[in-house]
């Protein structure tokens, strides 16, 4: 697996800040998760690949983006504008603007990141087709009874990223618990539930790069696994991605590849490489995985345009392929340039 990208193209590296949106997350963490970092070592990365590459911030006035993109003339964005008008159910909109600046860039378009972001909506596509995930519901005010779902259960927000809003008490035993998580949500996140039943064995995620085109089909990378070392620690949770300094994040390591059987690698591979047809992805996602005790697979979610900073899972994963950091930039620009304006 090669990337083949033409040098001396004017790439503008495109972001939001996370620092400015995530102002309820301590500083520290904030400047870990700001998208400025990323976009300066990807815009390193397509320069030394001998690309004109900058890092561009999206901003607060859309206009002005217009404006400057339009004067400074890129071949290509790259697109990594995760929370425009410090908002994340606004992901969508940055490709879009792209779109109709008749841009090329990378990534995955409107479509996908607007369903995926809706967690309700993307767990009904995966059922409508033949997609295993764990029963759900959703709700949009406190449960008047019990949910008709088999204890334990996860108590997700419906729309956000990032594991925002999980935590160990996610996992709840009863109704009170879920009345608890449910209240937390829309009183702390102003968010709708989505409650689905907990799958407590191993967890995996795949990558996937590909536009799903004859010319660049979708291919899975090696699976990676989540390992829970301390059966303390039952969720990927906020604090375990992003708080060092919390007991969790040191507890809840990824192996990449996966310590599994061929069948089961095979099987991941298979159902990402489906939800990537389903969902109509493009460039870059990963699809996160739990598996029950009878060796069952679940989807727990679809992952357009995942963290695809050198130390992340995506990066990871390439570099079990035999792609390098630097080559795997290359390869998700190539992928967005070879879809031309959309």
């Amino acid at each position: 697996m090669s990337p083949v990208s033409t040098k001396g193209a004017r790439v503008a590296v495109l972001y939001t800040s996370v620092f400015e949106a995530l102002k309820d997350v301590k500083e520290e963490h904030r400047e870990d998760m700001d998208l400025a970092v990323n976009a300066r070592t990807i815009a390193d990365a397509l320069r030394s690949a001998g690309h004109d590459a900058w890092p561009h911030t999206f901003g607060k006035d859309a206009p002005a983006l217009a404006s400057a993109l339009a004067s400074s003339a890129p071949d290509a964005v790259f697109n990594l504008s995760e929370c425009p008008y410090l908002s994340p159910e606004k992901e969508l909109h940055a490709c879009a603007l792209l779109e109709l600046l008749r841009l090329p860039y990378t990534g995955n378009g409107p479509l996908a990141l607007g369903i995926c972001n809706n967690k309700t909506l993307a767990k009904q596509l995966m059922l409508g087709n033949g997609i295993p995930t764990p029963r759900f519901r959703l709700y949009t005010g406190d449960p008047a009874g019990e949910p008709g779902l088999s204890y334990p259960l996860v108590v997700k927000p419906a729309n956000e990223d990032g594991s925002a809003g999980i935590t160990e008490d996610s996992v709840v035993s009863d109704l009170a618990g879920l009345r608890r998580q449910v209240k937390w949500l829309r009183e702390g996140f102003r968010q709708n539930s989505l409650v689905e039943e907990f799958v407590g064995g191993r967890e995996f995620n795949v990558g996937v790069l590909g536009n799903g085109t004859a010319a660049d089909p979708h291919r899975s990378l090696p699976p990676a696994e989540l390992v829970y070392r301390n059966p303390r620690w039952r969720l990927c949770t906020y604090e375990s991605k992003w708080n060092a300094a919390h007991p969790s994040y040191a507890e809840i390591a990824a192996v990449c590849p996966a310590d599994a059987p061929p069948e089961t690698a095979a099987r991941l591979s298979g159902i990402a490489l489906a939800c990537a047809r389903i969902f109509g992805l493009a460039g870059y996602s990963r699809v996160d995985f739990r598996m029950n005790a009878e060796g069952e697979l679940f989807v727990l979610e679809v992952n357009p345009n995942p963290d695809i900073s050198p130390d992340a899972g995506m990066a990871r994963a390439a570099r079990a392929a035999g792609l390098p950091y630097p080559d795997l930039v290359l390869e998700i620009l190539r992928l967005g340039v070879a879809l031309g304006a959309r």
